[in-house]
């Protein structure tokens, strides 16, 4: 029988092991082209790309009166998985490598003294996994006349996840629990969802604003359908371990979790379900539902000169199936490790074992997010004398919340996309945020009414992969009539 921690952790290892656009939060994976400047896009970003980056570009792709993702002859797919604290040759270091013992037996490494310190300098920083999957399942745009405007409809889903290892787990992992010496678990952090899009565009240019050539507004409503949610809302719990073995402290968290009824998961403390199996189905009865609100807007002072503002993903969900909580909000007192009653009381403090039940509706923010940004057309700026078509963007990107693909942490970007013909060649960096540093790097074949695009946001994993702390890619293909 399938118990709740078993089942939120071979849902958490999925999403973190099979990493599959649209924008999401400040910090979430972007559309190829995007991906590949750097994740820059609020002035950048035009037709269907600008749906959940700034809608006021919807309006802006050239001439084009439709625009049509479909999932061939490429589909709209970006992802990124990494940790802030280990790379490849890290981990190779530490759990690739294996020795014999004296009875043939095979054994990990041991870890000398300055192992150790190297092993827990690595969490330096915090020991924090980020996980992040977009689809753009199907997205279309329509722009009768100019004067009408563009209209747009996309479905997206979402995939992402954060989970903060405490650095109080790692020093009992590597010194054991010390005598004299107090645990506090508080930097543990767990948050992770999958949320369904149901994008409602459009976008249109304001031919009465003074000064500029174009001033163009743009909003999305998204109906939000949400299929999993796992939230870590606090943890305080603290150890001190004394002479004589003795352990005392206090158990203190709370967890949330919902999930579509669809994937049967059976929580510990509900006996009365039967242990059915996960069925998929493309159309998973939601476990809650939300409204979000996109707003836009795109200023273009001339033919070089452009900028951008947007707020995107205002709203929330509440999650009103399957909801549980799990807590614990007890003392711990251990002074005998033979003592199964006493051992029992301590997992059932830190875990909540016992504690588990159905709560009530509970809401949770969208990863609501500011976004600035100005492009330079340079090819423009010099009159025309240079080879091909440039664009150079700027953003500035800053979330209100820490939910999946998001981040208080402020991130900025500067891109680069320069058209030759038929190809593009696009990069960028960005700096800030969660990941610290990116460097993206793509290409792009334009053959007319197809548009092929492929990039990554971590360029510099891929060139010293052994020292990657995380992998990143976008690709997609675009009809344009």
């Amino acid at each position: 029988m399938r118990t709740y921690k078993i089942s939120f952790a071979i849902l958490f290892l999925t999403i973190a092991g099979n990493i599959l656009c649209q924008t999401s939060g400040s910090a979430g994976v972007s559309d190829a082209r995007s991906a590949a400047m750097g994740r820059t896009y609020t002035e950048s970003a035009t037709g269907l790309s600008a749906i959940g980056a700034n809608p006021a570009n919807l309006f802006r792709d050239s001439a084009r009166s439709v625009e049509l993702v479909l999932p061939l002859p490429l589909p709209n797919i970006g992802g990124s998985i990494g940790t802030n604290f280990m790379t490849i040759d890290d981990y190779n270091y530490f759990f690739g490598t294996q020795t014999t013992d004296a009875t043939g037996k095979k054994i990990g490494r041991t870890l000398t003294f300055a192992d150790k310190q190297r092993f827990n300098n690595l969490f330096s920083n915090g020991g924090t996994i980020t996980t992040n999957l977009q689809i753009q399942l199907f997205a279309v745009s329509i722009k009768p006349i100019n004067s009408f405007g563009t209209l747009g409809f996309s479905i997206i889903d979402q995939i992402a996840g954060t989970f903060t290892l405490p650095k109080e787990l790692v020093n009992i992992g590597l010194n054991g629990n010390l005598a004299n010496t107090v645990y506090n678990f508080n930097d543990t952090k767990l948050n992770a969802w999958w949320l369904r899009k149901y994008s409602f565009s459009y976008a249109r240019n304001l031919d009465f604003v003074p000064f500029f050539k174009s001033f163009s507004l743009g909003v999305s409503i998204n109906m939000i359908q949400g299929y999993a949610y796992t939230e870590l809302d606090h943890m305080n719990t603290e150890l001190t371990t004394g002479v004589g073995n003795v352990i005392t402290g206090k158990g203190d968290f709370l967890l949330y979790s919902a999930f579509s009824p669809d994937f049967h998961i059976q929580y510990s403390f509900d006996k009365s379900t039967s242990d059915q199996k996960y069925s998929f189905s493309p159309f998973p009865t939601p476990a809650g539902s939300g409204v979000g609100v996109d707003i836009g807007l795109s200023a273009k002072l001339n033919d070089v000169l452009s900028f951008g503002f947007a707020v995107t993903d205002i709203g929330s969900i509440t999650w009103n199936k399957n909801v549980a909580q799990y807590s614990s909000n007890k003392a711990v007192y251990l002074d005998d490790l033979t003592s199964q009653s006493q051992r029992d009381s301590l997992t059932n403090a830190l875990t909540g074992k016992d504690n588990g039940r159905y709560t009530g509706n509970i809401s949770s923010q969208l990863a609501t997010a500011l976004r600035l940004g100005a492009a330079i057309q340079i090819d423009k700026m010099v009159n025309g004398n240079f080879p091909g078509k440039m664009l150079v963007a700027i953003d500035y990107n800053q979330g209100f919340n820490d939910q999946p693909g998001n981040t208080t942490k402020p991130r900025t970007s500067i891109g680069a996309d320069w058209v030759l013909g038929t190809i593009a060649v696009r990069s960028g960096f960005s700096f800030g945020g969660i990941d610290n540093f990116n460097w993206g790097f793509g290409l792009g074949l334009d053959f007319g009414i197809l548009a092929l695009n492929f990039g990554t946001p971590d360029m510099e994993s891929l060139i010293s992969s052994n020292s990657a702390k995380r992998v990143s890619f976008a690709f997609d293909s675009r009809w344009r009539f």
